[in-house]
């Protein structure tokens, strides 16, 4: 009865950790497809700015290039001189161009005419960045709006006919906002034409040209600068940048409009990972309260799988398997119900019922034969890993000679400062038994236990066998799992060998024993006794 209390509560304990742990599997599909769903938004987004950047740019340098046309047109008519001539040739290139306003001519930084009248006296410019030329003749400088002498503003583009002489158009700036409604401006956050010494000379949308980043001569078309989103394209002609502007604000109000429908889309993954885990475990439930009858009503049986000597093809032992056949559900198999009994300590009377089935089975048999030897594989509990002190003798055989068992031990039961672990294993060895360590190079402290245990076969996994190509190739794994056992002095033991090229490369590059479907699948104990005397009929082999 004090037994099964235990057994009650660590079941108990196990529950009020597992069920806060599968709350929060069970919410990772909302998290999940919630992020995913931003991520998805911020790039659509991002792929609109850059489509929108570049065409801005591209629009830009087409408007730029009409207008440098009909200036550098201006100033070789007039040669920056007025007169009545002058400003009848204005007048036909505002009435004629689309995108031009106004035109002047300046002398001296005072505006002489323009394509209305001559001004006597001239008009003073005293505003410096409408002074703004080139630094060459022939070139323009572009300055931010300004107000006209007919009101509104205006872009201003500078064409420089000398040091102190230059003629100038007046462009609509909401000639740009047509193409913006047309592919949406509600969905960017802000929208600017930038010199390269970063002045915004056209602006549309709420953010600041103080937030934009610096401008390069090759600059990358999507940035990330001070938690907003830029996208930038070059003019080809011009020194000026289209920028489109996208703020984490900005994303989080469009993917707001989406999360609603991602979350009830991710609460029903989740309502189905809950019902599924649900039904998991009160299998679970299930199989762990038929654990105890399975061993008191013998629905257990041991297959045993045959290892061979690989130079001669002789049965030098087997690997016992457990295998569980429930009335009502069919062939569980181990790894189904091995770390339900882990989870809630019945493993050791598994473990323990393993032993004695094997000697009931097997200990006459092995008794007269010397050479066979029988492995069984201990679980981390076995070894003391929850902290449980083992007897001596708990895991020692009664009726089969100790030098003729091997432990097998996974990777995962080695734990680095266990005291328990390393008694029970120094214990077997010296009852005479062997130890393997099972498994060996799916763990992350391989080799490290190599050298803190005391081991005499490494059990080389069939992940590493399944490397080998042909007889002679393989990918190279296999060869350092190999060159490590032989410098350290431990035997090899090859798992999953399912080709004779396999068994080839092995006895090739020293390999002694090994197992697998290839040789033979595990067998009932009459059918394993038949196998062993077929194969070992002539002379016997020892596992050494």
């Amino acid at each position: 009865m004090r037994k099964q209390n235990r057994r009650r509560i660590k079941g108990h304990l196990f529950l009020r950790y597992e069920l806060p742990i599968m709350l929060l599997i069970a919410l990772l599909p909302v998290f999940f497809t919630l992020g995913l769903s931003y991520l998805w938004i911020e790039t659509s987004i991002e792929h609109e700015m850059s489509f929108l950047a570049n065409a801005t740019a591209r629009r830009a340098d087409n408007i730029l290039k009409v207008t440098e046309s009909n200036l550098k047109q201006l100033a070789e008519q007039t040669s920056a001189r007025c007169d009545q001539s002058a400003v009848d040739f204005m007048q036909d290139k505002v009435f004629n161009v689309l995108y031009i306003r106004e035109t002047g001519i300046i002398n001296d930084n005072k505006l002489m005419c323009n394509d209305v009248k001559i001004f006597n006296p001239p008009v003073d410019i005293t505003e410096i960045e409408h002074r703004r030329i080139a630094e060459k003749d022939g070139d323009i400088a572009i300055v931010p709006p300004v107000t006209t002498l007919r009101g509104g503003k205006s872009l201003l583009v500078n064409y420089r006919v000398s040091a102190t002489q230059y003629v100038n158009a007046l462009i609509d700036p909401d000639i740009f906002a047509e193409f913006h409604e047309y592919v949406r401006l509600g969905e960017v956050s802000g929208v600017f034409l930038v010199r390269e010494d970063g002045k915004a000379v056209i602006s549309f949308g709420s953010m600041s040209e103080r937030e934009l980043p610096p401008m390069t001569v090759n600059p990358e078309h999507v940035q990330h600068f001070h938690g907003n989103v830029f996208s930038i394209y070059k003019s080809g002609d011009f020194p000026i940048y289209a920028v489109v502007t996208a703020s984490p604000a900005f994303i989080f109000k469009h993917w707001r409009r989406d999360a609603l429908f991602i979350a009830v889309l991710g609460g029903f993954v989740s309502l189905g990972l809950v019902l599924l885990m649900k039904r998991n475990r009160k299998h679970s439930n299930l199989l762990q309260g038929e654990l105890w009858q399975a061993i008191e009503k013998e629905e257990f049986y041991i297959h045993y799988q045959p290892i061979m000597d690989l130079d001669n093809m002789r049965c030098v032992g087997a690997e016992s398997l457990l295998r569980w056949k429930h009335p009502n559900r069919g062939l569980i198999m181990p790894l189904t119900f091995i770390p339900i009994a882990e989870q809630t300590g019945m493993i050791r009377h598994i473990t323990q019922w393993l032993i004695g089935r094997i000697e009931f089975e097997l200990g006459k048999f092995m008794g007269g034969h010397p050479e066979i030897y029988i492995s069984i594989n201990l679980s981390p509990s076995d070894l003391g890993a929850d902290g449980h002190k083992n007897s001596k003798e708990e895991f020692l055989f009664n009726r089969i000679p100790n030098q003729q068992v091997l432990y097998e031990i996974t990777e995962r039961s080695l734990l680095p400062d266990n005291h328990a672990t390393n008694e029970t294993m120094e214990n077997l060895r010296n009852n005479g038994a062997k130890l393997a360590l099972d498994d060996f190079g799916t763990g992350y402290s391989s080799l490290s236990y190599l050298h803190r245990f005391p081991l005499d076969y490494l059990k080389i996994d069939k992940s590493f066998v399944d490397s080998i190509q042909n007889e002679t190739a393989s990918t190279g794994l296999i060869d350092h799992v190999i060159s490590i056992a032989s410098t350290m002095n431990i035997g090899i033991i090859a798992e999953g060998i399912e080709h004779d090229y396999q068994i080839a490369y092995l006895k090739k590059n020293g390999v002694k024993f090994g197992q697998g479907f290839y040789i033979a699948e595990p067998l009932p104990i009459e059918d394993f006794v038949a196998f062993l005397h077929e194969k070992n009929s002539k002379r016997s082999s020892t596992l050494t």
